[in-house]
């Protein structure tokens, strides 16, 4: 038997029904014992028949799950746990198909199940910031952003021996049908001197010097900070919040010139590839969030589960229909 087994029996013993469940989550949310969501008071009686507590000052009745994203839910306590521990040991996520069929349960449940989860890792993570030498670049995500260009493609087709006549990558189909979009994700990395610090990823519709500068205050100390990037105009907007900013070359270099924030994004595509097979743009700012989530615990492995309840927990509850939006 695998490691990765040993864990899943493991979690299974812990974690294998309703009241251990239940336990876990009182002991995560309430620590010191129950207190009020509504006043602050540390003290209240748990009514038995409706399994809430009651607070002995204000009289709120809250049950253990109320205020986070397993109210009114009618999963039971463990699948959703279930869905959390697979969730966070998995290497590269889970897609919905794969856990719907695992579950027995509809694919629009467990669907809806995860992006609420992912929305919890964006709640967790928003407010880590990044501070040191930053690297800063755009990640272009599409199935054209993969394919060589025109040029490059008739260079290649000198040098290799002629095939049988094909459909060529990147041509417009003959169809009429519309090429899918490219989306820009802004990417910035905290460069170590061993390793990837913090990362923070947004999903850009515009790449300019206002969306740019509104996401490096959220996500970027106050203080100077170093920042290393391509020759993108757009980036000058960093030395005017008072940062210092290094330029190096665009192109075939920016490998070799930015390897840590490419290093990300050679990642974040394998994980979207791997795992999904490809994202939408509506919904991908979710799986960004998963991405990042993985990736700044990828050192605490045993951790990661009890992390991502945490982040469930404390986390605001969001509605089906929020996520349709």
């Amino acid at each position: 038997m695998n490691k990765e087994n040993q864990s899943t029996v493991q979690f299974h013993k812990m974690y294998g029904t309703e009241e251990q469940c239940r336990e876990k989550l009182l002991k995560t949310r309430w620590p010191n014992g129950f207190r009020c969501p509504n006043c602050e008071h540390a003290f209240g009686y748990w009514l038995e028949k409706k399994q809430v507590y009651q607070c002995a000052v204000c009289n709120q009745q809250a049950s253990v799950t109320s205020g986070t994203i397993f109210h009114n839910t009618h999963l039971p306590l463990t699948v959703w746990f279930y869905m959390i521990f697979q969730f966070s040991m998995s290497k590269n996520g889970c897609s919905a198909t794969q856990l719907a069929a695992e579950l027995q349960r509809p694919y629009k449940t467990i669907w809806h199940v995860l992006h609420k989860i992912r929305f919890a890792m964006g709640q967790r993570d928003s407010q880590i910031t990044l501070a040191g030498l930053i690297e800063i670049d755009e990640a272009v995500l599409a199935p054209e952003a993969r394919r060589p260009f025109k040029k490059e493609f008739a260079e290649q087709e000198e040098t290799q021996v002629k095939k049988p006549r094909g459909k060529r990558l990147g041509r417009l189909p003959a169809d009429g049908k519309r090429k899918k979009d490219q989306i820009e994700v802004l990417v910035m990395a905290e460069a170590e001197q061993f390793h990837i610090g913090s990362i923070a990823l947004k999903k850009m519709d515009w790449v300019d010097h206002s969306t740019i500068q509104e996401f490096v205050e959220k996500r970027v100390e106050e203080n100077k900070q170093y920042f290393r990037t391509d020759k993108r105009q757009s980036h000058d907007v960093l030395r005017s919040m008072g940062h210092d900013l290094v330029m190096k070359k665009s192109g075939k270099d920016g490998c070799k010139d930015l390897p840590v924030v490419h290093r990300v994004i050679h990642l974040l595509k394998h994980a979207l590839m791997s795992a999904y097979h490809g994202v939408s743009r509506k919904y991908l700012p979710g799986y960004l969030n998963e991405f990042a989530f993985r990736f700044q615990r990828k050192d605490s492995v045993e951790t990661k589960p009890d992390s991502l309840l945490r982040a469930c927990i404390f986390s605001v509850p969001i509605t089906y229909a929020e996520q349709k939006l």
